[in-house]
């Protein structure tokens, strides 16, 4: 009698190793650039649209230089000034022109918080956003 000898099937699962390989390296990358991003809460509301309740204006033309109210100052004089607001608690509402040197209004910003100004508002312009 002879005895039948099964062959074994032979699969190549070097592919599947190369596919599993590729989808563990996503994962990990994927999962680094996740890791590393920044979230943001953002507040909601509505800016107050009618007045400035009383705020002072401190106003950053195009060119840099400061309006307090109507007048214009230089940034040393700004302290004294800030100071007087405090002093009233008065709020300061900055209104920068959408021209102005983004590096002019954060120094303003800056030098508000260093003054003791825990939040300065921003003036925005009204109408829908774009």
């Amino acid at each position: 009698m002879s005895r039948r000898r099964r062959g074994g099937i032979a699969l190549d699962i070097t592919p599947l190793i190369d596919v599993l390989f590729m989808l563990i390296i996503f994962f990990v990358l994927t999962a680094t650039f996740l890791s590393g991003q920044i979230v943001v809460d953002l507040p909601q509301g509505e800016g107050i649209r009618e007045g400035t309740g009383g705020s002072l204006l401190l106003t950053v033309t195009p060119e840099g230089g400061l309006l307090w109210g109507n007048r214009e100052i230089g940034r040393e004089d700004l302290p004294a000034l800030v100071q007087s607001a405090l002093d009233g608690k008065g709020q300061i509402l900055v209104a920068a022109d959408r021209s102005a040197p983004y590096g002019d209004v954060a120094e303003v910003l800056d030098l508000l918080r260093r003054l003791g100004v825990s939040s300065a508002g921003l003036a925005l312009e009204g109408g829908e956003t774009p």
